[in-house]
């Protein structure tokens, strides 16, 4: 035990010593950092609260924006508080508005025909083309339009203007509710889903690079003198893992923080919050992968004659967890087919599409577990299988890499040496 905890310590400090770990370890959350502070400093929202009214349709370039309009349904009574009466001027007719827009008082102005409700339309006229500016002016005259369609009333504007929220109820027996925002709700699998498969792949590799390099260097013999080989493993496994929930807990802070900071550019409502049990989940699955593919490629690490010969074998071991991946359309549209069900029992892409299945749906609790009892069971077999291969038979193996050549290892096959 004492020389498992000497390896895994051993591990841990070398791995978050490394230059290249702490550059990839501050640049990911530090990257989507500048560009929100730049997107605030040159086009963000002068508003300080997200869910205020008037942050959800002025911006800090709409201030300098001057327009007009003609009211031929009748329709503007008031405007709402929140605009400039000197920024969106009324016109009786569109002879004015358009000499005031050939003079330059104004920028633009809009035509409300008398047929308006029926239509739906309304004409925005421009001195000259700017898609940035159209947009902005007509999330301007939308709101004036709604504002006064509710009866000039800002506590009904503000909440209808507001996502839809959803309350979605199950009446399985065997699940559980969940509320869920309709736009979150369609984000949040395809994030979660991408996120786990890089934390998991990249803490994996750390594991294969690791074992690769000590064998390419022949450390790793010298260590197999004074360690078990199953000792070593475990302590490699579980000191990467601690590396991995390093990095994991830094770039999840990092992205809360950025989320909460970064509210009113993204429109992202001040209360919103994961639900719990996909975080619990998430990481649970996170370290049952995790362990999974670092045992196989510390397989592959041990089996390679060297460093690029581990990264060329990647691809292959990681493929059953890039199927989840290709297929993430269908299985967010149809999470309990059969499909779906199948890739999220399988070990080797549970990790990736279990998970999805829960950010878009309550899945019943014992498919969960079945989940976590198949990679468990798989990860005690491969730890004892994979802690054969540091042999000095395998480890002095010079032929390339192949899937047939690491599954006969694995399963205590001969294997020529070179």
């Amino acid at each position: 035990m004492n020389k498992t905890l000497t390896v895994l310590k051993t591990e841990f400090i070398n791995t978050v010593s490394r230059k290249s770990f702490l550059i990839t370890l501050i640049l990911v959350p530090l990257l989507p950092a500048l560009i929100l502070f730049g997107i605030n400093l040159f086009g963000g929202n002068d508003s300080g609260d997200s869910t205020d009214t008037s942050g959800l349709f002025q911006s800090g370039s709409s201030a300098a924006l001057v327009e007009g309009y003609i009211d031929e349904a009748g329709i503007i009574i008031e405007l709402p508080e929140w605009i400039d009466p000197e920024t969106f001027i009324a016109f009786d007719n569109e002879e004015q508005a358009k000499a005031a827009l050939e003079s330059s008082d104004i920028q633009s102005y809009y035509v409300i025909e008398s047929d308006i409700l029926e239509t739906g339309s309304v004409r925005l006229i421009n001195q000259e083309f700017s898609p940035f500016t159209s947009l902005e002016s007509s999330s301007v005259m939308e709101s004036v339009l709604r504002y006064n369609l509710l009866g000039a009333n800002a506590e009904q504007f503000g909440v209808f203007s507001q996502p839809l929220y959803i309350e979605v109820i199950n009446l399985a027996p065997e699940t559980v509710d969940r509320d869920m925002s309709s736009p979150f709700a369609f984000y949040l699998p395809y994030g979660t889903t991408l996120l786990l498969y890089v934390l998991i792949i990249t803490s994996a590799s750390l594991m294969m690079t690791s074992v690769a390099k000590e064998k390419e260097n022949r450390v790793i013999e010298i260590l197999l003198s004074s360690v078990a080989p199953r000792q070593l493993l475990i302590g490699k496994i579980i000191g990467l893992a601690l590396v991995g929930l390093l990095q994991t807990t830094i770039w999840m802070g990092a992205g809360f923080l950025m989320l909460r900071m970064g509210g009113t550019t993204l429109n992202i409502p001040a209360n919103l919050q994961l639900p719990p049990d996909l975080l619990i989940w998430s990481i649970l699955f996170f370290l049952l992968g995790y362990f999974l593919y670092a045992t196989i490629m510390a397989g592959v690490g041990a089996l390679v004659p060297n460093i690029k010969e581990a990264s060329q074998a990647t691809i292959i071991i990681i493929l059953p967890m890039l199927i989840p991946l290709m297929l993430i359309s269908m299985i967010i549209e149809t999470p309990n087919a059969t499909l779906p069900l199948i890739l999220s029992l399988f070990p080797f892409s549970a990790p990736v599409a279990m998970v999805t299945r829960i950010s878009v749906t309550s899945v019943p609790i014992w498919q969960i577990l079945t989940a976590i009892g198949l990679l468990l069971a798989t990860v005690i077999f491969l730890v004892r299988a994979v802690s054969g291969m540091f042999r000095a038979q395998v480890l002095l193996t010079g032929k390339k890499f192949s899937v047939g050549l690491y599954l006969r290892t694995l399963f205590g096959k001969k294997t020529e040496t070179a």
